[in-house]
């Protein structure tokens, strides 16, 4: 996960985590965000949030860490779980019943990627502001 010094964070390690957590750290990252002026993020973050930790809760259960860092444009949010297998983003088929919040968060992310640890792997994704139309380039005249 890109580190930018300096940067505040909130960091949580969270066990028995069950679909209570999921709101809870769903609203403490919309609070961050408020808190770090970053309000417009906050729909894609709490959406990456909830998928990562839902996969968790699926495919990996036990202790996880949820890291949410400010950078100077945007955010980056990182799930830590002690699962070896890595998942497999790939894009779903039209019937498929599953396997669409990865690939839909990596569709959605400035940046996704997921790093195999020594015991078990990090998911993140970087969110990003779009420039404003007043802070976009203009051609010379």
């Amino acid at each position: 996960m890109p580190v930018t010094s300096g940067a505040r964070r909130y960091h949580a390690v969270l066990t028995d985590l069950g679909p209570e957590a999921l709101a809870a750290m769903r609203e403490v990252t919309r609070i961050h965000l408020r808190l770090w002026r970053k309000e417009e993020l906050s729909s894609t973050a709490e959406l990456g949030v909830s998928e990562l930790l839902t996969n968790v809760l699926v495919h990996a259960p036990g202790d996880c860490e949820l890291l949410v860092r400010e950078t100077a444009d945007g955010v980056v949010v990182g799930v830590t779980d002690f699962e070896d297998v890595l998942p497999v983003v790939k894009e779903p088929t039209e019937d498929a019943t599953g396997g669409r919040g990865l690939f839909l968060l990596s569709q959605l992310a400035d940046e996704f990627d997921i790093h195999q640890l020594d015991r078990g792997k990090q998911v993140w994704f970087r969110l990003s502001f779009a420039p404003r139309d007043d802070e976009k380039e203009q051609p010379c005249r």
